[in-house]
């Protein structure tokens, strides 16, 4: 009776652990996955005036600037290269570049990342963000993961981001990043002279 209880006992906590074990994957799969924003992008192209735009970015599981916080920025492209720099008035700044010649013919403006370099293979480029306040500045380079220009056109400048930052001043501070920004019909994109650099 006692080897049979025992037995018993056994086969449970064998169960439990894979049980435990299953969930881990899980857990660790959903952690890795990447999100889709696209339902998130089109709400937000809706409800946007002209000219105005949404940086929506969770670093560290918190919002990272406030969703009605206002930003104004700057688009300048070319054969080499596509800048984009935007900035809010309380000293929030994220700059996305993407720099190679005929990037804007790349099948997709996604840049992948490993220990803070674009993996071979792919476009080159950086994704940096940061903030300010009375006393102190807080800056991140995109170490993991990866950006993708998803737009750009004179209808929408998009731009999603996922995967893991790191302060370049410190290796052992690194935190997670999702989010995206929309930016509705950007005033300085005149497709007269921009247009052969659209896509969407």
């Amino acid at each position: 009776m006692l080897e049979l209880v025992s037995g018993i006992f056994d086969l449970s906590i064998s169960m439990m652990r894979k049980i435990a074990l299953f969930f881990s994957i899980i857990s660790l799969f959903s952690c890795n996955t990447e999100p889709n924003f696209d339902n998130q992008v089109f709400e937000a192209l809706q409800k946007l005036e002209a000219g105005k735009m949404i940086v929506d970015i969770e670093i560290g599981g918190e919002q990272f600037y406030p969703l009605d916080l206002p930003f104004q920025g700057t688009i300048s492209v070319n054969d080499q290269a596509c800048f984009v720099n935007l900035k809010n008035p309380e000293g929030g700044n994220v700059v996305v570049s993407i720099e190679e010649e005929n990037w804007y013919k790349a099948d997709l403006k996604k840049i992948n990342f490993k220990e803070a370099l674009p993996t071979e293979g792919n476009l080159y480029g950086s994704f940096l963000i940061g903030r300010r306040d009375d006393t102190k500045g807080e800056g991140y380079l995109l170490k993991e993961g990866n950006f993708e220009l998803v737009q750009l056109n004179q209808e929408a400048c998009i731009i999603t981001v996922h995967g893991i930052l790191k302060n370049p001043f410190n290796d052992e501070v690194n935190k997670p990043i999702n989010g995206y920004i929309v930016w509705k019909k950007p005033p300085a994109l005149n497709p007269e002279t921009l247009g052969s650099y659209f896509f969407n």
